[in-house]
């Protein structure tokens, strides 16, 4: 079974999306460079590789992907301010308008059984009011791990989970992707470096085996310096945050329809 065979064999859509995605963007120049430079002598290499990726690769290392965004995850939570299910429950936050907010604070209090904090209450004890939102959010993930009824919100879900591991591994793409090209130009200058022509007919003599690993590890070298931040991980944050609040719509009212057995919905914003 080959590499991608074993992607696309993955049955957990979060671990592929989330976690895997984001580990085969960071080794994906390495990879293109040594197809581009030497795809006709790397038979043996190939079937070691799509060997290793089925015995368990590439889980281990979509883990350290996931570990890595875990670590920036509550340093992240921190420079916005909280959580931001969190954020969107408290009194004082307006990004959510003050009528949706009292029926959600309404349908939680009656479904958890519990009193939810008031403007006076979460003003004079925030920490106290924080506690309780966070358990309703822990509830609220519970109630909504249907992965048919609440497609949505999954895919939110994948999508913040995607953003916030591109940016634990936001260091070391770049260091791979300036390894490929660092790989692809030497083998350049042992090439072409000996031939007695100007730079520019050089220019023009690199073979396309030698530009496409350039362009595509530039490519993706810029993608991760700027394209990778923690602006684009708040943005997916709080996306998620907003629709698992809209779950409550239908969650709070009947409480029984929302769980299920076999979801992916993981997240813990």
């Amino acid at each position: 079974m080959g590499v991608v065979e074993t992607v696309l064999r993955l049955s957990d859509p979060y671990e592929r999306h989330a976690r895997l995605y984001p580990a085969l963007l960071v080794f994906a120049p390495i990879g293109l460079t040594a197809i581009c430079l030497h795809g006709a002598n790397i038979s043996l290499l190939a079937g070691a590789v799509s060997l290793l990726a089925g015995c368990g690769l590439l889980f281990w290392i979509a883990s350290l992907v996931r570990d890595a965004g875990k670590k920036r995850e509550q340093g992240l939570f921190d420079s916005w301010g909280g959580k931001p299910t969190t954020q969107l429950f408290r009194h004082r936050n307006h990004e959510i308008d003050v009528v949706t907010k009292r029926r959600y604070h309404a349908m939680l209090s009656k479904a958890l059984g519990i009193t939810f904090p008031s403007v006076e209450d979460e003003s004079a004890n925030p920490a106290a009011a924080d506690q309780t939102y966070a358990s309703a959010t822990k509830w609220l993930i519970e109630k909504t791990r249907d992965p048919v009824r609440y497609a949505l919100l999954l895919k939110e879900n994948y999508s913040y989970g995607f953003h916030r591991n591109m940016l634990g591994a936001r260091l070391l793409g770049p260091v791979i992707a300036l390894a490929a090209i660092a790989w692809v130009l030497v083998e350049l200058v042992i090439e072409l470096g000996a031939q007695p022509v100007s730079l520019a007919d050089k220019l023009f003599a690199i073979p396309l085996t030698h530009k496409i690993p350039l362009v595509g590890s530039g490519v993706l070298l810029l993608m991760w310096i700027f394209g990778v931040n923690a602006e684009r991980a708040r943005v997916a944050a709080f996306a998620y945050a907003e629709r698992l609040l809209a779950a409550c719509e239908t969650v709070a009212v009947s409480p029984e329809s929302g769980a299920a057995n076999n979801s992916q919905h993981t997240s813990s914003t």
